[in-house]
């Protein structure tokens, strides 16, 4: 059973749209910078209805970014934290923790769009110069979260689905610079933090399905839904490409 018509709900679609004995609850607040309470008590209100579905495993997208302390917890977090907090107390709840997901969607809001919309454009943007950021593709979180809802015992947890590596903000514009043969409009300024995500479990699984995460993964998804002109990037993501600098 599939809530929702996003990008997530699509995705799992195929594998447990016709199965009653499993809630795939894709209808959350999907703009991070969202502060608005009426959307956050729209999510609410649909989840405690939809938490009292009959089924085996009830499974719930968050984000990594919930583990941050209080004090650094945007109001868009605090609302995943205390969603959460009501799947978990179910004995059937499973939390999918994820990053910035990449998929093709024309959400304005995602990370990549942002970052893609404004290079092509040439509007300038501004840049925490520390802060890193996760990527991964939607290919991969359905396939990963699959095997996981399949396989993993009927008691409450929360997993991160994530690459192995963040990478830091002025290194994924790097990589979309080069592909896009664009220099971004943006000014650097000297915030941001490492983002921290437990990758153990995600590791394990997505080696026993043959998905590589780490090394270059973050630059073969960008590559995969921004390569705009196929004679200009042909083969781009296949032969080999220089090193980006690690320090920027």
């Amino acid at each position: 059973m599939i809530v929702g018509r996003g990008l997530l709900a699509h995705a799992f679609t195929p594998h447990f749209g016709a199965n009653a004995g499993v809630v795939i609850f894709a209808s959350g607040v999907s703009n991070s910078l969202e502060t608005r309470e009426s959307e956050f008590e729209r999510e609410h209100t649909l989840l405690r209805q939809t938490l009292g579905h009959d089924a085996r495993r009830f499974v719930y997208f968050s984000s990594c970014g919930v583990i941050a302390p209080e004090t650094e917890l945007t109001p868009y977090m605090r609302h995943k934290r205390r969603m959460e907090s009501l799947v978990l107390a179910k004995p059937n709840g499973l939390v999918f923790r994820l990053p910035q997901v990449v998929g093709r969607t024309n959400n304005s809001h995602t990370l990549t769009n942002f970052l893609h919309n404004h290079i092509m454009s040439g509007e300038h943007f501004t840049v925490w110069a520390h802060a890193e950021r996760n990527l991964i593709d939607i290919d991969d979180i359905a396939k990963i979260g699959n095997k996981l809802i399949d396989e993993l015992s009927a008691m409450p947890a929360a997993i991160s689905i994530a690459a192995l590596e963040s990478l830091p903000m002025p290194r994924i514009i790097r990589i979309f610079e080069r592909l896009l043969g664009k220099t971004a409009n943006c000014t650097y300024v000297d915030k941001g933090a490492p983002m921290l995500v437990d990758t153990v479990q995600v590791q394990k699984t997505s080696t026993s399905l043959g998905i590589d995460l780490g090394g270059d993964y973050v630059e073969r998804v960008i590559v995969k839904y921004y390569a705009v002109d196929a004679d200009r990037h042909a083969g781009l993501a296949s032969r080999p490409q220089p090193a980006l600098d690690a320090s920027t």
